[in-house]
């Protein structure tokens, strides 16, 4: 089992918040509500630092009250068995079916058996991590409810990892998945700017995100979006997740919950910080007895408040040609 840092709490604390007030909203209007995860993982996740175990994401929609009615969870064949094996146990006689392989392949079952509900209120969450969910696939998302408003995405979104895998060794082949992610060649244009020092690194994950964004609601069609930095102990942002919604009240819950988020974030940066910190003394047989605990220093909370994306296209660096692949 894979061990996570404190920014995976801090995003499934989100979830955990988001998920029960989507259906106290929704259960007001639909006697369905229907929840898809297109990378469930495993059933429980193991903090790094303290090794204490904590619910993930499929957990979590199966426990939230009031609950959803229908549950699709996607996940690869190897995890798929011990997922679902959990989850019977756990939560015997709930309706839910684990579907395994790759979400981009299955995606089309999954909406075919929920299509008798595609009129119910429907959350989305895309936990990738880098390049693995198409945009074909959030294209087929976004057109599969009938009535006024498009199912819910919630997506990980990680500059740094694209970054990463552009620079690696197999770096034109990974390219050529994060086209199929953001659907266009577009992101190259970012990726020259960064490459030719246009742009700094910052100013690469703002505009790599923004342009997720501006398609999600351009070409997908999404009234609006939102984005919340999820930061390493350095503070450097690790990953970014975006919320795509047409609801004003999906939006005001997620904004709220945002900036919760985004209060404890330091806090939690610090504890994990000393948490490491103790144990490497533990580790090296040294007397921690009389250490400051973490949560007896202040610290300074971030402000997150909703920012409006732009048209990339508007840079001045926009319009140079990067050499797209034939």
């Amino acid at each position: 089992m894979r061990e996570w840092q404190y920014w995976t709490r801090n995003k499934l604390s989100i979830l955990a918040g988001y998920l029960p007030a989507f259906n106290v909203a929704s259960s007001k209007r639909s006697p369905e509500r229907l929840y898809i995860d297109l990378m469930a993982g495993e059933p429980f996740n193991r903090d790094k630092e303290t090794g204490e175990e904590f619910d993930g994401s499929a957990r979590l929609a199966l426990s939230c009250t009031p609950p959803f009615t229908r549950i699709a969870l996607c996940e690869m064949p190897q995890k798929a068995a011990a997922l679902e094996k959990d989850l019977r146990t756990r939560y015997p006689g709930r309706r839910f079916r684990v579907y395994p392989g790759d979400c981009n392949e299955t995606i089309g079952q999954v909406l075919a058996d929920l299509g008798e509900w595609r009129w119910a209120p429907t959350f989305v969450f895309a936990d990738q991590q880098a390049a693995e969910i198409h945009w074909e696939t959030l294209q087929k998302i976004s057109a599969f409810r009938d009535g006024k408003t498009k199912a819910e995405i919630w997506l990980l979104t990680s500059p740094s990892m694209v970054a990463k895998g552009v620079a690696g060794t197999n770096g034109e082949a990974f390219a050529r998945r994060v086209d199929t992610l953001y659907g266009t060649l577009d992101w190259r244009r970012v990726q020259l700017a960064r490459d030719r020092d246009i742009i700094s690194a910052e100013e690469y994950r703002d505009e790599m995100v923004n342009l997720q964004r501006w398609r999600l609601e351009q070409d997908l069609g999404y009234v609006m979006t939102a984005r919340i930095p999820m930061r390493m102990p350095s503070g450097l942002p690790i990953y970014d997740m975006v919320f795509a919604t047409d609801h004003p009240v999906g939006n005001k819950i997620m904004t709220d919950l945002y900036r919760k988020a985004a209060e404890r974030e330091p806090l939690m940066r610090q504890e994990a910080k000393a948490k490491a910190k103790d144990k490497r003394s533990r580790d090296a047989g040294l007397d921690t007895l009389f250490d400051l605990p973490a949560t007896s220093i202040p610290v300074e909370s971030l402000a997150w408040d909703p920012t409006d994306s732009w048209d990339p296209a508007t840079r001045s660096w926009w319009h140079q040609e990067p050499d797209f692949p034939a």
